[in-house]
């Protein structure tokens, strides 16, 4: 990261995040691939997928459950429009394929889900390599007239977001299948020598932005998941200098031979 903010020419510094679309996957991670190749395969995906019209970022979270073991990736991406978050899903599910196999039906993944949602808003508050190591995100079904509630209350939680020192807060909404989503992320401690479940238990034991509209009937919660943040993506750029992506939480947790620290 250079002293005016910007990560090999992109400008990241606080403040809104112009984009209108995202998608959202979710999977178990099988035991099919090692875990020291994984962020191999994930560096070749990148480079296909961060080259996609529009796209702004990928989030890529990591959740071991301490007590069975089983372990959950998948992906918070943001794109410019809803327009190219529906082409982005639409060709993640039907046509990136590698040796043969689409992307979502890698023997790596099981209980695969992805949704495409509408942003109302979304906002950094802390450089994006700087201070986003961990990300929560909840979900729920919607009753009649949630939408355009949480459209107009939009900056009262984005203000809420700020004052609970969240580096991160992304408020998106499908009115079609009736659901919203929240995806808060937030900075951890130097990396110990061992995964630190103490950032994640951290904001996962933060109160919900969404309890008043629970308790109003307007949200239904199906999904609370916190997560480190394995590693994030930036645009691909033709010709241009593009830099390794994020590892924000390596080590502990592995990278590839190129990563670069965040700080850099």
């Amino acid at each position: 990261m250079s002293d005016d903010g910007s990560w090999h020419g992109f400008s990241f510094e606080p403040g809104p995040i112009a984009v209108e679309g995202a998608v959202f996957d979710d999977f178990l991670l099988t035991d099919h691939l090692p875990a020291d190749q994984a962020p191999g395969v994930i560096e070749r995906d990148r480079l296909l997928m961060a080259a996609r019209p529009g796209f702004n970022r990928k989030l890529l979270p990591l959740r071991l459950e301490p007590d069975s073991g089983r372990a959950y990736s998948g992906g918070r991406y943001l794109l410019d429009t809803h327009e190219n978050a529906v082409e982005f899903a639409r060709w993640v599910k039907e046509d990136f394929a590698i040796d043969g196999t689409l992307l979502l039906e890698r023997p790596d993944f099981a209980e695969v889900t992805a949704q495409v949602w509408r942003v109302i808003g979304a906002h950094d508050f802390a450089r994006l390599a700087d201070a986003q190591k961990v990300v929560r995100v909840e979900r729920w079904t919607t009753a009649p007239g949630a939408e355009s509630w949480l459209e107009n209350n939009w900056p009262t939680w984005r203000d809420r977001a700020e004052e609970a020192g969240l580096a991160s807060v992304w408020l998106v909404h499908n009115g079609e299948q009736r659901e919203a989503s929240l995806v808060m992320v937030n900075d951890a401690p130097t990396p110990a020598a061992e995964p630190d479940f103490t950032s994640v238990a951290a904001l996962e034991n933060l109160p919900s932005l969404a309890t008043d509209a629970e308790a109003a009937g307007l949200l239904t919660r199906v999904f609370d998941r916190t997560s480190w943040i394995f590693t994030i993506w930036l645009p691909y750029r033709d010709g241009a200098d593009n830099a390794p992506a994020i590892w924000p939480n390596s080590p502990p947790l592995p990278a590839p031979d190129t990563a670069v620290d965040s700080a850099a």
